[in-house]
């Protein structure tokens, strides 16, 4: 019989069993008054019968012993499981004290230590017998304290044993396949019985939460054991017990600080702490569940990248448990073990329940993860914007768990239009990663799908954590205070007249995009604009300072697409915003200290001398100083005329308005008279754009800032006619560049139209757009309902309004018109600013918005976080997939020259995660060939071929290896084949005649 379907029969036998047998199993509890009574901490209504653990126990009992044939294993394991359901079930009839229970877990630790199947950490036999004892006691105590909650154990128990029946079907591990699908099934088929409404027919009791515990326990050390070696199945174990290990540190970490007896019974525990959340024992099970099903899907990823993937798993998981010990433990509400019951999340006479506002000790909690992050993004030119995937997806797993982990810790009822904007990025990812069924680069797809998976992460954290404008404050701040240690590192090399900070003459370093680097600090620049409305003097000076340095290196870069997002986000938050006089007053000043220097940093383009650099710095230094000095000196002498009252004020309000007037009305005259200048200009750059450069303008020699050539309309075009070809869905994610080398104009290799719509439109199609829109106009609401709500008061807006308006703005602009997107360090700031617009903005505003409260039934509610846990587990297990694939073939790569077996056996771990992985095909390839096994390599590339046929480079690759083969006929073939799907390549075109 097939494993698979002995695994399907296992399971649905065991689960047929237990839900058939569970309502016997409450007829003879109540013939034997067998109850459990209300008393004390136990919050049920009404005594409830005992004996779910008989019925659990021998429905998995019975599918184990007919369906496997190892007694070696299957006696042990069994029979530690009969013992303790004895022990349990006579300690939930009567007492049976504390030592004597841990006394027969520790003989039954040790019967499956002596019979192999305890853990083998390398130590040496005692350690492991301690290893061994300690984890079977404290996983059978854990499961038997998160026993507490109606569905809790079960669930857990139902999560990690299917995680383990996973993990012995892809090792061909009949036994622990079949045993673990069995308790899953035992625990799925007491389930119904056990979450019935309006409560509970049945409990598991001792007799039920102990042995699944051992079953748990010694399934969990042999499943591990396996997959991985010595420590590391270790590691891996934790993993797949990680929330009932939680529970149980977090319930003797709080009571060891109150100074309370870790025995005493309460409702302190995680189940409880999270039901205060999420209402029901229902949503408790789902939560929980989904935190457990993603931290199991981490651990089964991670267990084949060894140690450079399960050790940052594990201090990950650790650090994140500390934080939610600690987070959980300071709520009051749980100041004593023995609580009231969880109060009902509506009031008795039907009034909506309160919104609940954190405290300023979880507040404080939030900026520990926040202000790191922002100084993160901050910093991440020095890392190319973290555009490298070995990067992003690591940081994309790392945001999952953080998230996860603040779900728990305080889950956040979000408005509606945050709850549809997160929606949409989420399925515009999913979107994405289902195009792999028809897109000519299935490994394409899932990159650019778990991008968008990243972005999703990212902005989930931040609605969860950016409750208030003091939040966002401080993550503005913490960005720019990383944004200005990359614009010092700048200005002290051009100081040094360092040319290497430059690219043809352009601003390069160090985020080693032109383009994106001057969107960076133009990003950068809009938190410190909107500070400069301060009204105290330094810090508006210091800000608009601040600003005006970052201007000045927008101009280094000659990035027209990055003018363009200032110029417009400007224009944007001058349309929208209140407080447009002081606003515009600042930049006046800003741009008066910026033009004198203008021409000296224009001239770099043309001269990278050491000492047009060196000028250049000074240049950017001086005019950041005396825009710091000047503004701050005339906001405090506003501020003095003010204080001072009367018509000096009134006078001073009236001459700013003025002249601000006056240099508008100065603008439109210039504007009118330049018309047919203007006209004959803008045509001209018009054509040099559609021609891409042509005749008709090209490149200057003084500046680009002025010119419309380059090759973005080519980028464009293709991209409207790669969408018109698959209308409705597109060309498949990552799947651009197969028309683009085929049908380019020009000779420069890209990979992406430059365009999140155009990119979105030709790749995804109309699904993809109409998502995109919808995002769109969800913030777009976002942000009109703060800024309504700032008019409506007649008060100036918040600095992080401004801040977010712009930097929105100015993204938006620049992505439209580049690949800015693809850049997770410049988007991440994007997510602030959309963070922040979606949020109401205070907490009388925050209480008035309509937030998600759906009237469903009962069962239903529960839908919204099982959607949010099979979210999260999609995203943890398709990022873990390319992590580890990636990292896999960069090891290979890096082994191909002087280790070809190591590259070989890496390249086939990369490739039995990610089959479609092209690079990994390659690297497999050049292995074997160093081998001298031509043939095998050229299979190899035709299996890469077969995948992705529009691609060039296999068919290239493979006319090398036909020419070092010596058979030119072949060799011409492929070339030929090459040529045909990237026509401007003249290499190509040349070795298609004369191979080699």
């Amino acid at each position: 019989m097939p494993l698979e379907l002995r695994l399907l029969i296992g399971l649905a036998l065991s689960t047929a069993m237990v839900y058939a047998t569970t309502p016997l199993a409450i007829r003879v509890a109540a013939r034997l008054d067998f109850y459990d009574k209300p008393r004390g901490y136990r919050g049920h209504a009404h005594p409830t019968p005992y004996l779910g653990g008989a019925a659990v126990v021998a429905g998995f009992a019975v599918v184990v012993l007919l369906l496997t044939r190892e007694p070696s294993q299957t006696l042990p394991v069994l029979g530690g499981v009969l013992v303790l359901w004895a022990v349990g079930t006579i300690d939930d009839r009567r007492d049976v004290a504390p030592l004597q229970r841990v006394a027969v877990e520790v003989a039954l630790a040790a019967i499956l230590w002596a019979v192999g199947l305890g853990w083998s950490l390398g130590l040496g036999g005692i350690p492991d017998l301690i290893a061994t004892v300690v984890w079977v006691v404290a996983v059978v105590n854990a499961f038997n304290l998160f026993d507490n909650m109606d569905g809790a154990s079960s669930t857990m128990a139902l999560v990690v044993s299917g995680a383990i029946a996973v993990l012995g079907a892809v090792q061909s591990d009949v036994w622990l396949a079949v045993t673990a699908a069995a308790l899953c099934g035992a625990c799925l088929g007491f389930l119904p019985h056990n979450l019935s409404r309006p409560s509970a027919r049945i409990f598991l009791g001792d007799g039920g939460s102990m042995p699944i515990g051992f079953a748990v326990a010694a399934l969990v050390m042999i499943g591990a054991s396996s997959a991985a070696a010595q420590w590391q199945a270790l590691v891996m174990g934790l993993l797949l017990v990680g929330v009932p290990a939680l529970d149980t540190c977090l319930v003797v970490v709080s009571r060891r600080r109150r100074g309370i007896s870790i025995l005493t019974g309460g409702r302190d525990h995680l189940t409880h702490r999270t039901r205060e959340r999420v209402r029901t024992a229902h949503g408790v099970a789902a939560a929980l569940g989904s935190a457990q099903a993603v931290l199991a899907a981490l651990a089964l990823v991670a267990v084949t990248g060894g140690s450079a993937l399960l050790v940052p798993a594990v201090l990950l998981y650790l650090v994140l448990m500390a934080t939610v010990i600690v987070v959980l433990d300071s709520s009051a509400r749980f100041a004593s073990p023995v609580a009231p019951a969880a109060a009902s999340p509506a009031a008795s006479d039907g009034t909506r329940r309160k919104l609940q506002l954190p405290s300023t000790r979880a507040r404080m909690y939030g900026l520990f993860v926040l202000v790191p992050f922002g100084i993160a993004l901050g910093l991440s030119p020095f890392w190319s914007g973290y555009y490298d995937s070995s990067i992003w997806v690591p940081a994309a797993l790392g945001l999952l768990v953080v998230l996860t982990a603040c779900l728990i810790a305080r889950p956040v009822r979000l408005p509606r239009l945050t709850v549809v904007s997160l929606a949409g990025i989420a399925a515009l990812a999913l979107w994405g990663l289902a195009s792999a069924l028809w897109t000519d680069s299935i490994e394409g797809a899932f990159v650019e799908g778990n991008r968008m998976l990243l972005y999703a992460a990212a902005l989930g954290l931040l609605v969860v954590l950016v409750l208030d404008d003091r939040r966002a404050e401080w993550l503005f701040g913490a960005v720019v205070a990383g944004a200005l240690a990359v614009g010092a590192w700048v200005v002290v090399g051009l100081l040094r007249g360092d040319p290497s900070l430059f690219l043809d003459g352009r601003l390069h370093e160090p985020l080693e995009y032109i383009n994106g680097q001057a969107s960076f600090f133009v990003l950068a620049l809009w938190p410190c604009l909107a500070l400069a409305e301060s009204r105290r003097s330094a810090v508006a000076g210091s800000a608009l300072g601040a600003a005006t340095l970052f201007a000045s290196l927008v101009v280094l870069g000659q990035s027209r697409g990055a003018v363009l997002a200032a110029l417009v986000s400007l224009l944007v938050v001058a349309a929208v915003l209140p407080g447009r006089v002081r606003r515009l007053t600042a930049l006046m000043v800003a741009a008066a200290c910026l033009l004198p220097a203008l021409p000296t940093l224009l001239d770099v383009y043309r001269l990278q001398t050491p000492a047009a650099l060196e000028q250049a710095g000074r240049a950017v230094l001086l005019c950041s100083v005396a825009a710091a000095v000047l503004w701050a000196l005339l906001v405090y002498a506003a501020q003095r005329v003010t204080a001072s009252g009367g018509d000096a004020a009134r006078r001073l309000q009236r001459a700013f308005a003025a002249a601000t007037m006056a240099l508008a009305l100065v603008a439109a005259v210039a504007g009118i008279a330049s018309a047919p200048r203007i006209a004959d200009f803008s045509e001209r750059q018009y054509r040099a754009f559609v021609t891409l450069g042509g005749q008709q303008g090209g490149e200057p020699s003084a500046s680009r800032l002025a010119t419309g050539a380059g090759n973005r309309y080519d980028y464009w075009r293709i991209a409207v006619h790669a969408w018109r070809g698959d209308p409705v869905v597109g060309v498949g994610a990552g799947g651009y560049d197969k028309p683009y080398f085929v049908e380019r104009a020009t000779t420069e290799d890209i990979r992406q139209p430059h365009s999140l719509p155009l990119q979105v439109l030709a790749e995804l199609g109309v699904v993809g757009m109409l998502l995109l829109l919808g995002i769109a106009v969800a913030i777009a609401a976002g942000a009109w309902r703060r800024i309504a709500r700032v008019r409506a008061l007649r008060g100036p807006p918040s600095p992080v309004l401004v801040a977010a308006v712009g930097v929105l703005t100015a993204w938006l602009v620049h992505t439209s018109v580049d690949w800015i997107h693809l850049l997770p360090g410049l988007t991440g700031i994007a997510l602030i600013a959309v963070a922040v617009l979606l949020h109401p903005g205070d907490e009388r505003a925050a209480a008035a918005v309509p937030r998600f409260d759906l009237r469903l039934p009962r069962l239903a509610r529960i839908f919204p976080a099982v959607a949010v846990g099979v979210a999260i587990s999609i995203a943890a297990v398709s990022l873990s997939r390319q992590g580890l694939s990636e990292r896999y073939v960069t090891r290979a790569q890096n082994a191909v020259s002087d280790r070809p077996a190591v590259a070989l056996r890496e390249a086939n771990r990369a490739l039995r995660l990610d089959a479609e992985s092209i690079p990994a095909y390659y690297a497999k390839a050049a292995a074997i060939a160093r081998f001298g096994d031509g043939q095998a390599a050229q299979e190899t590339l035709h299996e890469a071929a077969r995948r992705e046929p529009r691609n060039f480079v296999t068919w290239t690759l493979l006319g090398d290896l036909s020419v070092r083969r010596q058979d030119p006929a072949a060799a011409r073939r492929y070339y030929r084949r090459a040529a045909e799907l990237n026509p401007r390549n003249a290499e190509l075109a040349r070795l298609a005649q004369e191979p080699g």
